[in-house]
């Protein structure tokens, strides 16, 4: 319909990492493409063909909604005459609208109802009174869908906070909101942006068309969109690969990023995008948090009788705890990022400022490869804890996943309470089958740990009682059964399991390690792990120098037995860094074989089982 092609925004076939061609303060990126750090998929785009075949989607998919509304409207009494008026449109927000997505991305779509439409009833195909019937299965959108024959792996989440339908439509994922707003027909000039198609909307309608309002509103507020896309397509590749993207993690998810990215295009609206790149990293290293980030003042003017609850830290204590505040510029205005946390905020500083370090050193060289270097998360920590979750059937796991998922942050809080400890979540998942369950299905979520214990006598951590209560919350979901659970397990570094690997080192230089049930073996006299000297300092080794090290260590590891089998390993990270040019010491990578083992990891319970 003439909406949606108003409102959909065509993702540019030239690689918007074109404008990036020359140093870090020229404006360059182009020169960098097949560096070793991954640069290329900064400017991976679209072909064509799947272009079309996107829009070829969206065009069905209204043809879908369109002739769904007007079987509603013929089952309430309707002419047909009057069913072809009520209208439908089909919008598109998040990266997609923004012109920011990559290849094999998700469609983030809202269709737009009038009155007669019930989400509840007409959507989700759910009784209009508990105990009642059901609708006929051809008024029921999500039937539809399914009897289609071009849907697949299609999940409706009717008791989301922002109700959904997920789904594969002709190979395209699509993510399904419906807003169905107090009007009775939707007219030809009907603008989304106009704060009165709020008006009496229930909650949930309000955050279903809220992703619209706002994606559109960011659109509206930059000075340069094409600047803009091209910054932020480089700011969310940078964000995922450092471990900072993810809203339900309590880091920043795509709206977060894409409102500080229009901040920056706002406060330098005339510059290039490797120098918008450069002003994101020092801008935001020295905001003074919680300090909001803002597009343009928040009015009040003309919505006092719509009463949706905006962010107000003067009126609303809530929003007064909120750390790191990103503000959305459509009413109601709303942190993007009330999830982010003690932890996760300390997380994205101190990356926000390896970002500005780095520029900083490479303004002359032009390079961006360190910068969009993967995070090393699985070489950093010392401890970590995993938490597995497990249903039995693909559709049970997809449904079990995600609400767990949105749970995640509970538990979060909860270990930051714990003394003594520091906790770094990884907001990436892994598909971790079990061979002695192929029926299984197990996803697995990875928490690093940190401790600073006061004193060498008390060293002893206890996960039981907040991931107990966490426990709680998760199995308080109506619709669990026994064939869903979850499994949390503090475990070291050593002792992670092979479906991390890639993740440890995708250029490969670390070797694949089977994961290992037992730590290293006490010293039967004292009791305690044994301690290697590592007191030699810290040297500056070429990769190949630090090879022969991890050569040499293997050799002696072999010789020694169990008793030098952490030095093995910790060499083995130290070529890791090798290849950022970063070594440690043979001394010093012993010292970290040997607190990978020790420094409070013994007295971690050996599993808690939820």
């Amino acid at each position: 319909g003439g909406a949606a092609a108003g409102r959909r925004a065509k993702p540019a076939v030239r690689d918007d990492g074109a404008d990036f061609a020359g140093g870090a303060e020229r404006g360059g990126f182009a020169e960098h493409e097949g560096a070793g750090g991954g640069l290329a998929e900064v400017r991976a785009d679209e072909s064509r063909v799947e272009m079309q075949r996107r829009e070829s989607v969206l065009g069905e998919l209204e043809g879908v909604v369109t002739e769904w509304v007007r079987r509603v409207c013929l089952a309430q009494g309707m002419t047909e005459g009057m069913a072809a008026a009520s209208g439908v449109r089909i919008y598109t927000f998040g990266s997609y609208r923004l012109g920011v997505n990559g290849p094999g991305a998700d469609i983030d779509t809202l269709c737009v109802t009038p009155r007669h439409i019930d989400r509840a009833r007409d959507v989700f195909g759910l009784p209009a009174y508990a105990g009642g019937p059901a609708p006929p299965a051809e008024n029921v959108l999500v039937e539809i869908l399914r009897a289609s024959g071009k849907v697949e792996d299609l999940v409706a989440v009717a008791e989301a906070y922002v109700p959904v339908v997920k789904m594969k439509y002709n190979g395209v994922e699509i993510d399904l909101l419906c807003a169905c707003l107090q009007v009775n027909s939707l007219p030809e000039d009907f603008d989304i942006l106009n704060n009165a198609v709020l008006r009496n909307v229930d909650d949930a309608t309000q955050r279903s068309i809220n992703g619209v309002r706002v994606t559109d509103a960011i659109l509206e507020l930059v000075p340069n969109i094409e600047n803009f896309r091209t910054t932020l397509r480089a700011v969310k590749f940078w964000a995922k690969r450092r471990g900072v993207y993810s809203n339900v993690m309590g880091f920043l998810g795509g709206v977060a990023w894409a409102i500080l990215v229009a901040r920056i295009c706002q406060l330098y609206p005339n510059a290039a995008p490797s120098v918008l790149l450069s002003r994101f990293f020092k801008v935001l290293e020295f905001w003074k948090w919680p300090g909001p980030v803002l597009l343009r003042p928040i009015a009040h003017d003309g919505v006092a009788d719509l009463a949706f609850k905006e962010w107000n830290p003067t009126l609303n204590p809530a929003d007064r705890r909120h750390l790191m505040p990103v503000i959305t510029p459509a009413y109601p205005a709303m942190n993007s990022t009330h999830n982010v946390s003690l932890s996760t905020l300390a997380i994205i500083k101190k990356e926000i400022s390896r970002g500005k370090t780095l520029l900083d050193q490479n303004t002359e060289s032009g390079s961006f490869d360190e910068l969009f270097e993967k995070s090393g998360f699985f070489c950093e920590c010392k401890n970590y804890l995993e938490v597995d979750i497990c249903a039995l059937g693909l559709e049970k796991a997809r449904r079990w996943k995600g609400l767990v998922e949105s749970k995640l942050r509970f538990l979060i809080h909860k270990l930051e309470s714990i003394p003594n400890l520091t906790v770094h979540p990884f907001p990436v998942d892994f598909s971790n089958p079990r061979e002695n369950e192929p029926s299984l299905c197990v996803t697995s979520f990875f928490f690093g740990l940190s401790f600073d214990f006061p004193n060498e006598t008390e060293k002893k951590v206890n996960f039981t009682e907040p991931v107990n209560e966490w426990r709680m919350q998760v199995h308080d979901w109506p619709d669990r059964d026994q064939e869903m659970f979850v499994e949390v397990f503090p475990i070291k570094r050593k002792q992670l399991p092979s479906c991390v690997t890639p993740a440890i080192n995708p250029a490969g230089r670390l070797k694949k390690k089977k994961r290992k049930s037992e730590g290293v073996v006490p010293d039967p006299s004292t009791n305690k792990v044994p301690r290697l000297d590592g007191e030699n300092g810290e040297e500056k080794l070429a990769p190949e120098v630090a090879a022969a090290a991890v050569e040499a260590a293997e050799v002696k590891a072999a010789e020694d037995g169990a008793a030098a089998a952490g030095a093995a390993e910790a060499v083995a990270v130290g070529v890791e860094a090798a290849g950022d040019g970063l070594v440690p010491g043979a001394g010093d990578a012993e010292k970290v074989g040997e607190d990978a083992a020790g420094e409070g990891a013994t007295d971690l319970p050996a599993s808690v089982l939820v």
